[in-house]
């Protein structure tokens, strides 16, 4: 019973709750679109389903896995992400996808301890940069642009 209760297993099971609570939720919304592929749910699908079966692989780790509970003793790293989270996607709407996502992941690579200065600049500009090139210029999905200029 000591794994199941497992802080690791519970944390697994509950984003493995919310991944399907969501994927479900898609499904009750009726767009005009006859294509699939042209629904705006498309894409979010594709990610839930991505979410639910890494879910489910860490969820079955956590649960085979001989590691003890450990005492977390990283609140303030994770308060940090957290914070910088909701701050990233209150703003992404209003400045756009690349130039909070160069800070989001700035903010998130120094919580983790990411110390490189070029290693750091290197991640945070070239992800981003990579998304946007991959979804506005070559996919044709359009990110939400920045109000400095359109092409990001």
């Amino acid at each position: 019973m000591q794994r199941v209760t497992n802080e690791r297993v519970l944390v697994q099971i509950g984003l493995l709750i919310v991944a399907v609570a969501l994927f479900a939720s898609t499904f009750g919304q009726q767009f005009s679109s006859a294509d699939l592929a042209q629904s705006p749910m498309f894409f979010p699908r594709v990610i839930l389903i991505l979410w639910m079966g890494l879910g489910l692989i860490a969820l079955l780790q956590s649960i085979r896995s001989d590691e003890r509970t450990t005492k977390i003793d990283s609140w303030p790293r994770m308060a940090v992400v957290l914070v910088a989270a909701l701050i990233y996607t209150n703003v992404v709407a209003s400045e756009g996808f690349f130039l909070p996502s160069v800070g989001f992941a700035i903010v998130c690579l120094l919580a983790f301890g990411i110390r490189r200065p070029w290693l750091l600049i290197l991640f945070a500009l070239l992800v981003p940069g990579a998304l946007v090139v991959l979804f506005n210029h070559t996919l044709g999905m359009p990110l939400p642009t920045s109000r400095f200029t359109y092409l990001f």
